[in-house]
């Protein structure tokens, strides 16, 4: 066998695995749109560069038939390249959006380390929905005394609503609600500089009308939200600047 013909089959072992691990990050940790605009590409390159490059690279480098001690380089490389995935992978998991929230118009992804990044305990996603990432809305309380105790805790503690989990209620039960918050055709079309909206609603053969959209902010990017009104359903992101 020749060095070529052992990284081909390196490399075949470790498309297998790639797979695996790529519906993972594609269907399970950053489904849909969160792919694009929370992390989900940045995790899969780290994924690719580990199990697809490096692996039958350095079996590349060190195979040669007949060499003294192959078994045990090859051992090595195994070992290397599975703890390099090993972390690789538990990088991706960490950093994977555990919430969807709804806070005023605005809608925001976040991870276990968005709350850890404010002092705050990350809540459990699985009380509040069964989706991944769990889709909550930020909810005030409706009497004036008990929202201003809120809004109290928040300025005292120096942290935004939308991470504040006792106002977390779960999104379903307020999308009627929501769809008719969106932003406004000319505020949209007003930030819309590159006429992305229009190419947007012709490659789905829509009007404005049929979607609602709204900020959407994440770790890597800052969007638009579509919402198909009449589904109430995530359409996709639209890539234009919203408001902060």
């Amino acid at each position: 066998m020749t060095r070529y013909h052992a990284a081909f089959y390196h490399l075949l072992i470790s498309l297998a695995v790639f797979l695996a691990l790529a519906y993972l990050v594609l269907f399970v940790w950053f489904p849909g749109f969160f792919f694009t605009i929370d992390g989900g590409w940045e995790g899969m390159r780290i994924i690719i560069f580990v199990d697809i490059i490096l692996g039958p690279t350095l079996t590349l480098i060190v195979f040669k038939a007949g060499k003294p001690g192959l078994k045990f380089d090859l051992t090595l490389i195994g070992l290397f390249q599975a703890v390099c995935l090993l972390a690789g992978v538990y990088i991706v998991y960490q950093e994977r959006p555990t919430f969807f929230i709804y806070y005023d118009r605005h809608f925001y992804s976040s991870s276990s380390d968005t709350f850890t990044r404010y002092g705050v305990q990350a809540p459990d996603p699985a009380r509040f929905s069964a989706d991944t990432p769990a889709r909550v809305a930020a909810i005030l309380p409706e009497n004036p005394i008990e929202e201003a105790d809120v809004r109290g805790i928040l300025y005292r503690d120096g942290i935004p609503a939308w991470v504040y989990s006792p106002t977390y209620q779960p999104l379903a039960p307020h999308l009627p609600r929501i769809i008719n918050e969106g932003v406004t055709e000319a505020s949209l079309r007003a930030r819309d500089k590159e006429g992305r909206l229009d190419r947007w609603l012709r490659r789905r053969d829509a009007e404005f009308s049929d979607f609602a959209f709204f900020p959407i902010h994440s770790r890597y990017r800052d969007a638009f939200l579509a919402i198909r009104r009449s589904t109430l359903q995530f359409e996709d992101t639209l890539e234009i600047p919203p408001p902060m």
